[in-house]
């Protein structure tokens, strides 16, 4: 008989397969850049392979640093509602990101959920 893997799902907030543009950037880049343009051309595009109220897999051009702070406005429905987040890096490799939210203001946070529940139905 082969060798299973159980895996234990330890989430608050369970995961729902979904790919969503994100656009990021590193919080602290705010404090050396000079100008707005300079701010603007400092974001990154990225999407989600996976997404909850509590957190998000993201899939990168780049390793992030695990404990790195980190904005990112999410677009739903197809760029109608934008949802802004703080985020820690959990964990990083080439294959992706797990990120957890640490702030997300509470009406948009009501629109993430909205948006999940309603994406968990299709």
């Amino acid at each position: 008989m082969p060798d299973a893997h159980l895996s234990i799902e330890r989430r608050v907030h369970p995961r729902i397969s979904i790919k969503v543009p994100v656009k990021y950037r590193p919080e602290e880049d705010r404090e050396v850049l000079k100008t707005i343009e300079k701010w603007r051309n400092s974001e990154k595009n990225a999407y989600t392979l996976d997404l909850s109220v509590g957190g998000m897999n993201l899939v990168l051009d780049q390793t992030l640093r695990i404990g790195e702070i980190l904005k990112f406005d999410l677009y739903l429905l197809d760029g109608v509602v934008m949802v802004t987040v703080y985020a820690e890096v959990k964990w990083s490799n080439p294959k992706g990101t797990g990120l957890r939210f640490l702030m997300i203001p509470e009406d948009e946070q009501a629109a993430l959920k909205a948006f999940l529940e309603k994406s968990a139905l299709h």
